[in-house]
C-alpha cells in the first residue's frame, strides 16, 4: 500500500534554530497518527510544511500522491487541515464543518466518501 503521508529527512531551520532537524515517518491510508513533542519540537513547522504553507530546507515530503515541494497547490486541493482552534462555531457538525471549508473555495463535497 502507497503511503498517504510520507516524509524522509525533513530539515528547517529558521537562522540558527535548527526547528525539523531530519524526521522521516510515514502515514499509511486510513492510520490515525499525531506529531507529539514539547512546545518548539517543530511540530508546527512540519504541518505547515506538509501543507505547503512553509518552505522546507532539506529533504523531501509527499502528501496523497504529491510532492510538497513541487506542487504545494496541489496538496492545498487535496487537503484540510484543522490546528487547535476553529473559527467555526462549536455546535456545528463535523459534515456541516467540511461543507462551510469546501463552500469557501466553490468545491462540492460527498461526505459519505470522506468517511470511507
Amino acid at each position: 500500500m502507497t503511503p498517504i503521508v510520507e516524509v524522509t529527512h525533513l530539515e528547517k531551520r529558521y537562522g540558527d534554530v535548527q526547528a525539523v532537524r531530519g524526521i522521516s515517518f510515514f502515514v499509511e491510508p486510513g492510520e490515525v497518527f499525531g506529531l507529539l513533542g514539547p512546545n518548539g519540537a517543530g511540530k508546527t513547522t512540519t504541518v505547515e510544511i506538509l501543507e505547503g504553507l512553509r518552505k522546507a530546507d532539506g529533504g523531501s515530503a509527499n502528501v496523497a500522491g504529491v510532492d510538497v515541494f513541487s506542487d504545494p497547490a496541489g496538496v492545498k486541493r487535496r487537503i484540510g487541515v484543522q490546528l487547535q482552534s476553529s473559527a467555526f462555531p462549536d455546535n456545528l457538525a463535523a459534515r456541516e464543518t467540511v461543507r462551510c471549508s469546501a463552500a469557501c473555495y466553490d468545491l462540492e463535497v460527498d461526505e459519505l466518501a470522506l468517511l470511507r
